[in-house]
């Protein structure tokens, strides 16, 4: 949380950003990306081990239900609604109409009113029925105890959810780390997986570690949206519209977290009533809520469509998916509190919870089209595991029903040895049938794509044939757009400290580049293909290749966003990178042989000619 703070404190203040814009001013980028990468694996565990105490795993689970709705009835008192037959509170001796007034109550007791009790230890509230009080104790039913098909599924998509975001922020430190954008989005992911530490999911023995894991937890959630915001304000041109909405949700994040405080402050002192800042019995808070992320949401869209055209997209994926997850979450969350019958409350929120891991999700997919992963390769990869997988559990199949039918005499021992000899031939047999599979599949599913690559090899080698540069920019240009599904592509040459779009095509020409642009210095030092949303740079697109002549950048190939939107293969980099080197040789050796040397050396050899026959015999 330290960390998530500080680094939202850097990037809001320019004078503690570098020239490349670092989150972490004056912390070495091997640190960086260690810490990153330590904050996702923390999250991961902490998940693991709510996920192991909420679901019993080693033992009891320490949640317990309440089988019951609470209703806030007068100030610091709540009123149970529609106990579940045989649940908990109804053993407990608690009848629907029942209040409870938390000032009544120890610590525990108000904290398990207004969020879960304890499956471990029984909780004691004093309840008044009628004018008379009287003391009950209570102990939690857990998810399997009773109503397991109504108790399971919110509690297993939130555990799923934390844990899809934990997967998520750490995909993106071990690959994107170096990005400031991508910094951003870990720090929101790492945020979010913190809902599981709330006192709605998490239930610890002490009750005053319980409450200052409710602020942390709160404190993590409200820096998010703002994460989301600088993570806005990144793209597109500013505009007073994005400033007025970018300080409303601030304005509502702040509101929302002195809530919170407020909620915790009342609970532990009882200087004021607390429950119309609770989630639980209050619609107050998760209207904040729903105010402060449909803000994110209209700042964010705001962002995407203040983005140059060929950008949106990315932009569109980048920031819309998270707040308008979460403003459908809060908005299901608010419908719950109003609704009485503890059956479908359960089942609203396990909507709502469904909705927090469909935001897991749209961030996976969004990974995807930000080429953190490419989507054609784990697709592939997940077709080969499957497909040797079904040939393996296949032949012991088919070796089952011979030993069971054909081959229905032999004895036990016979039948080991067949599966003992299966199991051998399989093994020496794995690595050679899963390279076979993985041929076939790569054939069957990519080729067209292999196709187009041995095409862009082909002229690459073709291009040292060509005798004029024109004929050589267009032939480029032509096969980048037949043979790759790249939505625009442009060709800069250089000249006059300056690299100049030549061809170009599916957008107006692009505007020449600096030779000292960020992009261009990296394709200088390299000498490798480049994404040029690394750097700050005027090249616009998704990958940038080096066309190279002894050492030197002649010029370079700048391919748009792929029309389906995902990354570009290592394989389509590799033929393409073939591709350029082979223009860059070419280009090279036409320009030496058509340009001023080649001039000068024709006006040298025509005036030695000249000389020799002016020359008496």
């Amino acid at each position: 949380m330290a960390l998530s703070i500080f680094a939202l404190y850097a990037d809001f203040r320019p004078g503690l950003r570098s020239g490349k814009e670092d989150l972490f001013n004056g912390i070495t980028d091997a640190l960086m990306r260690w810490r990153l990468v330590s904050l996702s694996l923390l999250s991961l565990l902490v998940t693991v081990f709510v996920t192991a105490t909420l679901f019993g795993i080693g033992g009891r689970p320490w949640f317990g239900w309440w089988d019951s709705n609470t209703l806030r009835a007068e100030p610091y008192t709540v009123r149970i609604v529609e106990p579940r037959p045989g649940g908990a509170t109804e053993r407990a001796g608690i009848r629907g109409g029942d209040l409870i007034d938390l000032r009544e109550q120890s610590l525990g007791s108000r904290i398990a009113v207004v969020s879960q009790l304890s499956a471990t230890r029984p909780t004691i509230v004093t309840v008044e029925r009628g004018g008379n009080r009287s003391t009950h104790s209570v102990i939690g039913s857990t998810s399997w105890e009773g109503a397991t098909q109504w108790k399971l599924p919110p509690q297993v998509l939130t555990s799923l959810a934390a844990l899809w975001f934990g997967i998520c922020a750490l995909l993106l430190a071990l690959r994107q780390w170096s990005r400031p954008d991508a910094r951003l989005l870990i720090l929101t992911l790492l945020c979010f997986s913190t809902v599981l530490l709330d006192p709605r999911y998490f239930v610890p023995p002490s009750a005053t570690f319980q409450l200052v894991l409710f602020i942390v937890t709160r404190a993590c959630l409200a820096i998010a949206p703002l994460l989301l915001l600088r993570l806005s304000s990144r793209s597109g041109r500013p505009s007073r519209l994005r400033t007025a909405l970018t300080l409303a949700a601030i304005a509502f994040v702040g509101i929302g977290f002195l809530a919170d405080v407020a909620a915790a402050t009342g609970i532990a002192t009882l200087w004021f009533d607390p429950l119309p800042f609770i989630y639980r019995v209050s619609p107050l808070r998760l209207s904040i809520d729903v105010v402060t992320y449909t803000l994110v949401a209209f700042a964010a869209f705001s962002a995407v469509r203040a983005t140059p055209a060929d950008e949106r997209p990315r932009a569109a994926w980048l920031l819309l998916p998270l707040p308008i997850a979460f403003v459908a979450h809060a908005l299901t969350q608010t419908i719950a509190v109003f609704i009485t019958s503890w059956f479908v409350n359960v089942t609203i929120i396990s909507t709502s919870n469904g909705i927090y891991l469909l935001s897991a999700g749209l961030v996976t997919y969004a990974l995807l089209k930000r080429r953190v992963l490419d989507f054609e390769f784990v697709l592939s990869r997940a077709v080969v595991v499957a497909t040797v997988s079904l040939i393996v559990v296949a032949c012991f199949i088919l070796l089952e029903f011979l030993l069971n039918t054909v081959l229905s005499g032999v004895s036990h021992a016979t039948g080991l040895v067949a599966n003992a000899v299966l199991a051998l031939v399989l093994g020496l047999t794995l690595s050679p049938l899963h390279r076979h599979v993985d041929e076939t599949v790569d054939r069957v599913l990519f080729h067209k794509r292999h196709e187009d690559e041995r095409a862009l090899i082909e002229f690459g080698r073709e291009a040292a044939f060509v005798t004029t540069a024109s004929a050589l920019l267009d032939g480029t240009i032509a096969n980048l757009e037949y043979h790759t599904d790249a939505r625009s592509a442009a060709i800069f040459l250089d000249g006059n400290g300056r690299y100049a779009p030549m061809r170009s095509f599916g957008e107006a020409a692009p505007p020449a580049i600096d030779e000292n642009d960020a992009a261009v210095l990296a394709l200088k030092a390299r000498h490798v293909p480049i994404d040029p949303h690394r750097y700050r740079s005027g090249l616009h697109g998704a990958l940038a290749l080096p066309m190279l002549a002894r050492g030197r950048l002649l010029g370079i190939v700048m391919l748009g966003e792929r029309t389906g939107g995902e990354s570009y293969a290592p394989d389509e980099i590799e033929a393409l990178s073939q591709m350029t080197h082979g223009i860059g040789s070419a280009l090279d050796l036409l320009v030496t042989t058509e340009g001023p040397s080649r001039v000068s050396l024709a006006e040298q050899l025509e005036t030695i000619a000249r000389a020799l026959r002016a020359s008496p015999p």
